[in-house]
């Protein structure tokens, strides 16, 4: 590991970011070899140890705990989607620049290693617990500060609250976000903008 004792904090958030980043695309852009797929480890093979190590601890800590996942057949993912991966890994898909823009394995790459690389920061990273973010407040969606405010509160009700479980039982409910509550409503209004 590097030594970070010159760094500032913002310098360290910043090579954190970075490091996360190029070791997620490095991993998800190992997959357009088939073969990627036979050395994955669990679920998918048992006796390998993991190559992919962000992946997998981004499959082990939530795709395979969900309800409906964590009671599939190992066969499931050892013939299945082990099958689907090495197809998609397998197809004719452009990689160099084609006529001046990315090919499609490269946009795919880039665009699902950027969905990945946020969880895997919360995952590597952690999340402090922040106990103000518990205070009864009021959000302006009007106003910057309440919606990058809110957007925080939301993530520490998400991961220290019951937020998810709230969130489910509402939109079971209705598909009104206006229904929703406040905080959820300016957390949204963070994402639309962001």
């Amino acid at each position: 590991m590097a030594d970070t004792k010159g760094l500032n904090p913002e310098q360290v958030d910043a090579l954190f970011d970075i490091l996360t980043h190029h070791e997620t695309y490095n991993e998800i852009e190992e997959f357009k070899s088939p073969d990627t797929i036979k050395n994955y480890g669990p679920p998918f093979q048992d006796t390998k140890t993991p190559v992919a190590p962000i992946l997998q601890a981004l499959l082990s800590k939530f795709a395979l705990t969900l309800p409906s996942l964590k009671d599939i057949t190992p066969d499931f993912w050892k013939v299945q989607v082990q099958n689907i991966i090495q197809q998609l890994s397998a197809a004719e898909l452009s990689e160099s620049y084609d006529k001046g823009l990315l090919g499609i394995r490269k946009t795919l790459s880039t665009a699902i290693s950027s969905l990945l690389e946020y969880p895997a920061r919360a995952v590597l990273g952690g999340f402090p617990k922040d106990e103000s973010a518990f205070k009864e407040r009021s959000y302006d969606n009007t106003k910057p500060e309440d919606v990058i405010q809110a957007w925080h509160d939301f993530l520490q009700h998400l991961v220290y609250g019951d937020l998810w479980d709230t969130l489910f039982k509402k939109a079971a409910e209705t598909d009104d976000l206006t229904k929703h509550g406040e905080l959820t409503q300016a957390a949204h209004e963070y994402v639309v903008v962001k």
